[in-house]
């Protein structure tokens, strides 16, 4: 199955995974409401389940789409692609609760979350569609830079991680010095790496950069698989508390 499949299969997920929970809320309340017991609201327990399922779905999806930027190379790591699918489930449930529900209130209320949910969808599909030019426009530069620019070792003087995880990866700031015919440059990227591969001072990373090396400023680098490592990786790792201890009446 090919990339596109696998993206626009969970992206359907999403949508009627979402859909269906807001169409089974919207109906289930209809009939509670209309209800004087919960014997008079039958159909209340199916409702129930249908948003279960729907919502088991949607977060099937949502597991795929996290990884839609293996599969399409106009993604970045975190999109808005999964917002959009919320916004459009969202969306799409509520103008089927508008169509299927009879209360004049609740079609309201309906097509209230229907428009505004196809606002958010709008926005952050524009932002989804900015978010793909810039790949693309990045990635540009970088298959440039590897076609003609060169490839040189830098010294790493200063690793800061960010405090950011992208899935297993985290996301480090770099700087680095290095040497060519016009001098000494020192470059500070954005290096996403794993925890085994974590950048440390006095170690080194590859840049590629222009021919002659005197163009810091567009600068492509990666991790030197022959550097040196950090000598405690595992302190990198988020401090998790330790579990409360259990009361003996309760084991």
């Amino acid at each position: 199955m090919s990339g596109e499949w696998r993206v626009g299969g969970a992206t359907a997920l999403v949508v009627l995974g979402v859909g269906g929970v807001i169409w089974a809320a919207f109906t289930a309340a209809e009939d509670i409401i209309g209800a004087r017991t919960w014997a008079d609201a039958p159909s209340a327990t199916w409702c129930a389940l249908l948003a279960v399922l729907c919502g088991a779905i949607a977060v099937l999806g949502s597991r795929i789409l996290a990884r839609a930027d293996e599969w399409l190379d106009d993604l970045p790591a975190k999109s808005y692609l999964p917002s959009v699918a919320r916004f459009a489930g969202v969306a799409l449930g509520a103008v089927g609760a508008v169509a299927t529900t009879g209360q004049l209130e609740m079609r309201i209320i309906a097509g209230a979350v229907a428009v505004a949910a196809v606002v958010f969808t709008v926005l952050r599909a524009r932002m989804l569609r900015s978010e793909i030019v810039e790949t693309r426009v990045e990635r540009a530069r970088v298959d440039a830079l590897r076609a003609h620019g060169r490839r040189v070792r830098a010294e790493v003087i200063d690793a800061e991680f960010t405090g950011v995880w992208v899935g297993a990866m985290m996301l480090f700031e770099v700087t680095a010095q290095y040497s060519a015919r016009s001098g000494t440059h020192q470059v500070r990227e954005r290096l996403l790496t794993g925890v085994d591969d974590a950048p440390v001072v006095g170690g080194t990373v590859l840049l590629w950069v222009a021919a002659d090396g005197s163009a810091p400023a567009d600068v492509l680098m990666e991790t030197d698989p022959d550097s040196i490592r950090h000598p405690e990786p595992s302190a990198l790792l988020p401090v998790v508390d330790p579990p409360l201890p259990r009361r003996p009446w309760l084991a």
